[in-house]
């Protein structure tokens, strides 16, 4: 029942974050812990994601109403994708964009990049929801338009990413999309390769099956170094979902280096303070099951407490 609260979410931004090349998700002479202590950019402030979204605690703004996007249906827009050590990533070619959904401006998509774990039955997604982890989370990461990437990490609205939580299901209810895509991971297998794309496939392609008017918006950072506090998170309500075998995928055809090394798992930074911010939701937000589930099970315990006081 909680799946409909699954979210992609969509950032980690490892591509556009280069402060430093000395962190890890895995070693604790540089893991999440070390990028806050040294610190590492900013990775110890106040703004900092992911964040684990409490159902109860959040609030409705009218403001955040239908996003509209430009070139999310074109099928020529995939660039490349590249196996970075950390995450696999794929460029995007100019023109696609989205504005609307409470944003400021429009924004200009850079690249996608993905979150997972070690096998699709694990946790591997950045954001929790209620404090459920995913086996795997999206991130859909834009440019404020007309800035590079030292202007959009210097405003604190210079980034806008789109979050999709990822669960696993049974193969009929994978977009073939997704096969497609996942059928060149093989190609990209060791550190620094990759691959140019011709492929017919739109982000709306790989994105079917969310109704992307239901999402929740906090503003936050960046999930690896430098951490920058300039991005406004989007994270949909809605899952998408793969097939167990392809999600499994990801960490058992990519490495970190040489085949010879580990493979990549496990590649999510841990759930940072809220710090007094808010999170809201969107005019098209509905309560879905858990909410519900928590709304009875608060009810019951006032009910019990009236019988019993």
């Amino acid at each position: 029942m909680d799946s409909l609260f699954a979210v992609l979410v969509i950032v980690s931004l490892p591509m556009l974050a280069r402060a430093s090349e000395e962190w890890c998700y895995h070693d604790e002479t540089c893991n999440d812990v070390v990028w806050a202590a040294k610190p590492i950019g900013n990775c110890d402030g106040q703004r900092q994601s992911p964040i684990d979204i409490v159902t109860a605690n959040v609030m409705k703004n009218t403001s955040l109403t239908k996003f509209s996007f430009t070139g999310y249906n074109n099928r020529t827009k995939f660039r490349t994708i590249a196996n970075i050590g950390h995450t696999v990533t794929l460029k995007l070619m100019e023109g696609v964009e989205i504005r609307g959904g409470g944003l400021s401006d429009t924004y200009v998509a850079q690249q996608f990049h993905l979150h997972w774990g070690n096998t699709s039955s694990g946790l591997g997604s950045e954001h929790t929801v209620d404090g459920r982890r995913y086996p795997m989370e999206l991130h859909v990461v834009h440019l404020k338009k007309g800035y590079d990437l030292q202007q959009a990490q210097n405003d604190p609205e210079g980034i806008a990413v789109l979050g999709f939580l990822i669960e696993a299901t049974n193969g009929t209810q994978t977009p073939e999309s997704w096969r497609v895509l996942t059928s060149h991971l093989r190609n990209i297998s060791e550190k620094d390769q990759s691959l140019d794309l011709s492929l017919r496939l739109s982000l709306n392609d790989l994105l079917s099956g969310v109704d992307r008017s239901k999402y929740y918006r906090y503003k936050g950072s960046l999930t690896t170094p430098n951490c920058s506090e300039a991005v406004v998170w989007t994270v949909f309500q809605q899952p998408l979902r793969l097939s167990g075998d392809l999600i499994d995928l990801f960490s058992t055809s990519l490495y970190r280096e040489t085949k010879a090394a580990s493979p990549i798992t496990n590649i999510y930074r841990s759930i940072q303070p809220l710090n007094r911010r808010t999170v809201e939701v969107s005019s098209g937000f509905s309560l879905g099951p858990l909410s519900l589930t928590t709304t009875l099970h608060l009810a019951l315990l006032l009910l019990a407490a009236q019988l019993w006081g």
